[in-house]
């Protein structure tokens, strides 16, 4: 009956158990390893949780890919929209385009929310799923956008590129 609330959908070409926010596809493997496991509905779809979680990176990279609302700093290489701090709550007009910034909520894709928030720690935690994709999504937020700058001891939990950010910040835009 709990599964009857699921909802299997098909985004950017892969068909997964949708939760919009990435972390519920990652903080569960911490403690069990669900490769191969099946219950009913997932045994249904052919699918295990493991190979969702799998799936559902990659709508995450295809959807920044995407970039269907346009923000800043979205590609190949940045993404992973989750729960996270932001830069709001607040509303500008960037470029003549009004935005609505958000605090701490659940970001997700592809039906949002997503102010342009991204999340590198939810690239780094799906290293297990699709190492292929977040190899190379690490590299770039250490080398190209700089996000260890900000912290010595690894990335900052959460950045927009498409928000302004302080006058004071180096980078140009809001970092958490």
């Amino acid at each position: 009956a709990w599964t009857a609330t699921f909802r299997w959908e098909h985004c950017y070409g892969y068909d997964y158990l949708y939760a919009g926010p990435l972390f519920i596809h990652q903080l569960s493997h911490v403690w069990i390893d669900f490769r191969g496991l099946q219950d009913p509905f997932m045994r249904s779809k052919g699918s295990d949780y493991f190979e969702n979680s799998r799936r559902a990176t990659y709508v995450q990279q295809r959807y920044a890919i995407e970039n269907p609302r346009g923000f800043d700093g979205y590609g190949e290489h940045c993404w992973g929209l989750t729960a996270s701090e932001g830069p709001g709550p607040s509303t500008l007009k960037l470029n003549g385009i009004e935005r609505r910034f958000e605090d701490y909520v659940g970001r997700g894709v592809p039906y949002g929310p997503d102010d342009g928030t991204l999340a590198p720690w939810a690239i780094v935690a799906s290293l297990p799923f699709a190492p292929e994709i977040v190899r190379p999504a690490i590299a770039f937020c250490i080398h190209q956008a700089k996000l260890k700058a900000a912290n010595a001891y690894g990335f900052k939990a959460a950045f927009n590129p498409t928000h302004p950010g302080s006058p004071d910040n180096i980078f140009g835009w809001w970092i958490s």
